[in-house]
């Protein structure tokens, strides 16, 4: 019997030295601390002016960042109020441990991205992976405030994946501050 235990024991060593070897989430997370909470942004751009809440907050143990967005647009002359719903979610890529990102909305669109913090820590690009023929986003948080961020979302036309145009620009404030 212990031969049994010695060699599940044997077993697990190198798996629980993989889990003590992962940065704890507030320390691999730190860069990002500006944007965790719940916001409420106001804005717009090609879709029209409109305004909504997010969230921004780490989940699975910390181990990936998740922002839930719903904006509302009001009606205009040319189309009815609508809603967009949107998940992004952000974490390590194993293979290099590069900071990449997942976004999905309720429009059917999926869009990869990579994601780099300035230097000076104040703002976070999300960059879409460039597909020949297709689009390219650049999706661009700027701290604007002790409880203030923008956000700018740019899109590149087909053939011209660095030829970037605003398509929506928000101004969030921090509830609860």
């Amino acid at each position: 019997m212990n031969w049994r235990l010695t060699l599940v024991a044997l077993t697990l060593i190198p798996f629980l030295s993989l889990q003590a070897q992962q940065p704890p989430p507030t320390i691999q997370w730190k860069d990002f601390d500006f944007l965790v909470g719940e916001w409420t942004w106001v804005g717009g751009g090609h879709p029209g002016q409109g305004k909504g809440l997010s969230t921004f907050r780490p989940e699975l143990d910390g181990t990936v960042l998740v922002r839930k967005t719903h904006l509302d647009y009001p009606a205009t002359k040319e189309r009815a109020a609508f809603g967009h719903d949107d998940l992004i979610y952000v974490y390590h890529d194993p293979p290099d441990n590069s900071v990449r990102a997942i976004f999905f909305d309720g429009e059917g669109h999926v869009i990869r991205y990579a994601v780099t913090v300035a230097a000076d820590g104040n703002s976070i690009e999300f960059l879409s992976d460039a597909a020949p023929g297709g689009t390219r986003c650049r999706m661009t948080y700027a701290r604007a405030g002790t409880d203030t961020v923008t956000e700018k979302f740019e899109i590149a036309p087909p053939g011209k994946p660095n030829d970037f145009a605003t398509y929506v620009e928000f101004t969030a404030k921090k509830i609860g501050k």
